[in-house]
């Protein structure tokens, strides 16, 4: 299986991921349904959430922190902060232009004019 990248870097020399602070969780299982990458799972044994996967959190994401009612969920550091040094160790814009240029290519429905979108709209 080919290891999971983040714009050129392999996912495994970052380190991002939740950590529970299991004093303040209530088992609601916010964290799991809010995740759409299997970062949690539940233990059985434990009965209770797990970060499960944590290599698979996107780098810079705090939606499970934002989402969990008892805020029992951080991070190693704040977000913003973390990306950008991210950005800056591995100088991965060039990757990202790629990235882009690919996705657009892929999703031309992701191209719109200014004149078809009005910003901030929902529906167009």
């Amino acid at each position: 299986m080919a290891e999971k990248m983040w714009h050129g870097v392999a996912r495994s020399e970052i380190e991002w991921a939740p950590v529970i602070d299991y004093s303040k969780c209530t088992d609601c299982g916010l964290c799991l349904l809010s995740c759409g990458n299997a970062v949690f799972g539940f233990s059985k044994s434990q009965q209770k959430y797990i970060v499960a996967n944590g290599g698979n959190c996107v780098v810079g994401c705090t939606t499970c922190g934002k989402v969990c009612p008892e805020k029992a969920i951080s991070f190693p550091e704040d977000s913003s902060k973390f990306t950008k040094s991210m950005i800056v160790k591995y100088k991965i814009f060039p990757a990202v232009k790629k990235e882009l240029e690919e996705r657009l290519k892929k999703f031309p429905d992701h191209v719109v004019s200014v004149e078809t979108k009005k910003e901030g709209s929902f529906n167009g």
